[in-house]
């Protein structure tokens, strides 16, 4: 995501400086005390006192609306601070406030209009976060939702002049198939006159570098929680067909709870089987394996490589055969052997031999795939199916009020009129390149007219509520006349199926759906974030809905589904997947 001259001054700096001794971080509980926070509202200032640590950022949305009657429709809040982490957990509406200070200072957020398809106009811009040499990322508000993202911005000019459209092209397709905890996500791509965007999730805690850089080296069991969280997104992405072929700390970002994504699929392959081949040279020098370098051919093996060279950065503070002159580093890579620190352990120095192998054939994982590194007994602590659902505590989480951003960014200058720019429809040298999350969901409801039954319905009183930009979800709102038909119908296929409705509410159902299913909701609930959505679930397999407390009822804090609703129930829609995901 950054300059790659940048983080090669850093590595030199480390190469001659004495590495710090790693921090382990504990969390602490603390006894609840009651406070109050300030939420100025243009000029004036509502105090909301938060009678326990349970209430949500949703309950504090509600509560601000029901003590000021701004004409406007206020969807959120920011810190005064303009903290990345915080402002981030303000817009996740189930999120307890246990995160803010007694006396937090808040700054009310308005809905703004925006164009009718999503472009520069739909977002605004907060700080540079990365750069690169054709690129810069953005961290952005959506004007309607609140919501946070990151947008990278690519020049055409520069891809076309290195003829990278293919490249560029490829990393969005990539990038709109995936869906894993631990990979960033996409929501939209667009263009305009002069650049590409890529609207992608924001991952407030920075690069896993930046914190690797500020610690020095990482203890053995650090190391192996990220070691652990990496495997699983590259094994996910082999079982798809992707090569990988970047990996490196710099593309490595944490969530603000610490853990990891996997972003930047510039250099990634796609439909490469088990033993297939392919010959470019590509790679980040630090990382390039032996048969990249002779350019020979290589395949999987050199994400098992490169996973290897970064597990040996976490544990020793600078990559494999490093050196600052290019070439002798890649003769290092070929010819020396590979030198281990005796504080690393026995099985983690049999590890690294075994992922740094220079020949392909011998490495690890080349016979037995991710499967056969997990049974490496330096991986026996980890729990992978614990680690899949992120039910293990990450060894430390990144700042919440301080940027965990490189300064050398944030403080750039944003070109108003550069992300001003209108969206380009007719460049026929990206005619493929435009994306938007709702097509997938409207592929992802749009069933055969037999399975229409056994699927939720999402309704809305009217079609143009579904989506304040326009989206093509406007083709599952129903309208008011269809509506008692539709309940009647549903009604008449399921013993006691239950409407829910949070009427003028923020709403944050809270569901473990089937994987599709899931997938759609989230989305649509960040769509709509403050007008009624109404969900039919034939009662099939009983799993729990929470609906936030209305804004125009008394507070009462956050309601559950068996105080004024009855619980939700999910019907599986045939040939879907039967296991459920916790959603994030």
């Amino acid at each position: 995501m950054g300059q790659a001259e940048s983080y090669s001054q850093i590595r030199l700096q480390r190469s001659t400086t004495e590495i710090k001794k790693p921090i382990t971080r504990h969390s602490t509980g603390a006894a609840f005390h009651p406070k109050t926070l300030k939420v100025r509202i243009g000029s004036d200032t509502v105090s909301v006192e938060v009678p326990d640590d349970s209430v949500t950022c949703g309950w504090l949305l509600s509560e601000t609306i029901r003590l000021n009657n701004s004409p406007n429709t206020l969807i959120g809040f920011r810190t005064a601070l303009n903290s990345d982490i915080l402002d981030f957990l303000l817009t996740k509406y189930d999120r307890p406030l246990s995160f803010l200070k007694d006396n937090e200072e808040l700054i009310a957020i308005f809905s703004e209009p925006v164009p009718s398809e999503i472009s520069c106009g739909t977002f605004t811009p907060i700080k540079v976060i990365g750069k690169g040499g054709f690129s810069t990322v953005f961290q952005v508000r959506k004007k309607d939702t609140g919501h946070l993202y990151a947008i990278k911005t690519i020049s055409k000019k520069f891809v076309i002049k290195e003829d990278k459209i293919f490249q560029i092209v490829s990393e969005k397709d990539i990038m709109t198939k995936l869906q894993h905890p631990f990979i960033v996500k996409l929501h939209w791509t667009f263009q305009t006159k002069e650049n590409l965007h890529l609207v992608m999730d924001l991952c407030p805690g920075g690069e896993l570098f930046f914190h690797l850089h500020n610690l020095g080296r990482f203890t053995e069991d650090q190391a192996r929680f990220y070691f652990g969280e990496i495997l699983l997104g590259l094994e996910y992405l082999h079982e798809n067909g992707v090569l990988y072929r970047d990996l490196k700390p710099e593309n490595i970002l944490l969530d603000y709870d610490g853990h990891i994504k996997i972003t930047d699929f510039g250099l990634s392959k796609q439909g490469i089987l088990p033993n297939g081949l392919t010959y470019s040279f590509c790679g980040s020098p630090e990382y390039m394996s032996p048969e990249v370098l002779k350019s020979q051919g290589h395949g999987r093996a050199v994400d098992y490589y490169s996973l290897g060279a970064l597990l040996f950065e976490m544990l020793t503070g600078l990559p494999p055969f490093y050196d600052s002159n290019r070439s002798k580093m890649y003769f290092k890579v070929l010819n020396e052997p590979l030198m281990l620190p005796n504080f690393i352990s026995k099985s983690g120095r049999s590890l690294l031999w075994g992922l740094l192998n220079k020949d392909p054939s011998e490495r690890l994982g080349n016979l037995g795939g991710f499967a056969e590194i997990k049974a490496h007994p330096w991986c026996k602590k980890i729990k992978f199916d614990k680690m899949l659902r992120k039910q293990i505590v990450p060894p430390f989480r990144p700042n919440l009020r301080l940027s965990n951003f490189d300064p050398e960014y944030t403080v750039m200058d944003i070109d108003q009129d550069f992300l001003a720019e209108n969206r380009n429809f007719h460049d026929e040298n990206f005619a493929d390149f435009e994306y938007s999350i709702e097509d997938e969901i409207k592929d992802t409801l749009a069933v055969p007219s037999h399975n229409l039954s056994s699927m939720s319905t999402i309704t809305s009183k009217s079609a143009d509520v579904v989506s304040r930009n326009g989206s093509q979800l406007k083709v599952f709102a129903i309208n008011e006349e269809e509506e008692e038909e539709k309940e009647s119908q549903i009604e008449s296929k399921a013993n006691t199926p239950r409407a829910l409705s949070a009427e003028n509410t923020i709403s944050s159902f809270m569901f473990k759906p089937p994987k599709e299913l899931g997938f759609s909701l989230k989305a649509l609930k960040e769509k709509i974030p403050r007008k009624e959505i109404k969900i039919h679930l034939p009662i099939n397999t009983a799993k729990h809905a929470t609906v936030l407390q209305s804004a125009n009822k008394e507070p009462s804090g956050t309601m559950s589904s068996n105080e004024d609703y009855d619980e939700a129930e999910i019907n599986l829609i045939p040939g879907f997947s039967s296991k459920f995901l916790q959603e994030e």
